[in-house]
């Protein structure tokens, strides 16, 4: 079984794992997952199919490396950091949260943990969207960053080419 084939393993087992949500947003009114309800049935699944799960983070960029611990392949899922301003919590619990949320999803995104979309419940039906000029350029340069074989060249919340130098971090 190659790397792909053993995430597409590893999600189907944890898509039948009926993991539950146990956190609550009470003022949007809808439930997600927490890493304490995912990590458990991921953990087990990593151990039947020999695999493991790196989170690492850089000021710019968080990555969840999924290892194959037999074949030493490995397939990169990327986010970008955001910044957290908690009321009341020094700079150090800040970037806890920070990187809290974005390792549950890095998970969310790697075994395909489908959840509702937490922006439907907090945003106004009535009120234009906009997106952030930020936002639009890097989508402008995304559509403009193909390679040769017309597939589109990603850096956050896209895949890698396995890698099988035995060089992990």
């Amino acid at each position: 079984m190659n790397v792909y084939e053993k995430l597409n393993e590893a999600r189907i087992k944890f898509q039948n794992a009926n993991v539950k949500k146990s956190g609550k947003n009470s003022y949007a009114g809808y439930t997600y997952y927490e890493l304490a309800d995912i990590l458990p049935a991921i953990n087990k699944i990593a151990q039947e199919l020999k695999f493991s799960c790196i989170v690492n983070f850089t000021p710019d960029l968080a990555t969840l490396d999924f290892v194959d611990c037999e074949k030493n392949e490995k397939i990169t899922f990327t986010s970008p950091m955001s910044e957290a301003s908690l009321k009341g919590c020094h700079a150090v619990q800040n970037l806890g949260a920070v990187e809290t949320y974005i390792k549950r999803y890095l998970y969310q995104n790697c075994f395909e943990i489908v959840e509702a979309d937490a922006l439907d419940g907090t945003m106004n039906p009535n009120q234009p969207q906009q997106a952030r000029p930020q936002y639009q350029n890097s989508l402008q340069n995304n559509n403009q960053s193909r390679n040769q074989n017309g597939y589109q060249n990603r850096q956050a919340g896209g895949y890698q080419q396995p890698v099988n130098n035995g060089n992990f971090r």
